[in-house]
């Protein structure tokens, strides 16, 4: 007579406890998670285990395309390649600057871009580079359609399949929506800074109460006109960006001097 199998004991709570996906929501958490330096020394001391996390769903939500993209991640970008892995661009908004990457010592053999013609081809292509060991990182950007919280969900729990990082670009508007990522912040650029605020950080019951400004180095900071580079502007007009650059046009004045005798027979021939 055979003997039936013996079942699995189940967990004790003390054990689900010790979980690396639960959180008692009683204060930080104790256990430390893989991270990534952010490259932000500022941004670092508000995160948890000093940096971004790995294996998370990690949501950037910004006034539009273009606040903080590569400036908050261009750290954690260089040490993902630097692993010899792949970058992902999911959707980007623009196709990026080849020769501005190498002057940031980023490789550009190891980025590649996905274009997803729908909403459905975006969620498919996101969960299948989540899962795949040799992305390192991936950004991408949603698509036009929003995103349902179930939709999120699946992401999210692509990500912890993966070991890299996993950002997710979304529309300020997105920020009343319920979202399962494990960090979500607010990005938005300004003349001298970029203001980060913090949402939600898995792990924190305590919420950023003021956006955090990290400084903006020189070459990512807006330029002046083109008519202001040289200092003090000459002659020149608001509606025109590099007139003092240029001689003084006056479509009224003739430039050389013509004769009386001859002005008078050229008048006579043309009247």
């Amino acid at each position: 007579m055979k003997t039936p199998p013996t079942q699995p004991k189940p967990p004790t709570l003390e054990q689900l406890l010790q979980r690396s996906d639960i959180w008692r929501g009683q204060g930080q958490r104790s256990k430390a998670r893989n991270v990534v330096d952010s490259g932000h020394p500022e941004l670092n001391r508000q995160l948890l285990d000093q940096g971004w996390p790995t294996a998370s769903l990690i949501e950037i939500c910004q006034p539009a395309a273009g606040h903080g993209d590569w400036l908050l991640f261009t750290p954690a970008l260089k040490a993902c390649l630097q692993a010899q892995q792949y970058a992902i661009l999911l959707n980007p908004p623009a196709l990026p600057f080849a020769q501005g990457l190498k002057q940031n010592d980023i490789p550009v053999e190891q980025l590649l871009i996905v274009r997803a013609r729908n909403k459905t081809d975006f969620i498919s292509s996101f969960i299948e580079l989540a899962r795949a060991r040799s992305c390192g990182l991936v950004l991408a950007w949603q698509p036009q359609q929003a995103l349902s919280y179930s939709e999120l969900r699946k992401c999210q729990l692509a990500t912890s399949d993966g070991q890299g990082l996993y950002i997710l670009f979304r529309s300020s508007q997105a920020i009343q929506q319920s979202s399962p990522a494990a960090l979500r912040l607010i990005a938005a650029l300004d003349k001298q800074t970029l203001n980060v605020t913090l949402l939600k950080q898995r792990g924190q019951l305590r919420q950023q109460s003021k956006p955090l400004g990290l400084p903006l180095s020189k070459h990512w900071r807006p330029q002046p006109p083109h008519r202001l580079l040289g200092g003090k502007p000459r002659n020149s007009a608001p509606s025109a960006a590099n007139d003092w650059l240029l001689t003084s046009y006056q479509p009224r004045q003739n430039i050389l001097s013509i004769p009386a005798g001859k002005q008078a027979k050229l008048k006579r021939q043309y009247s």
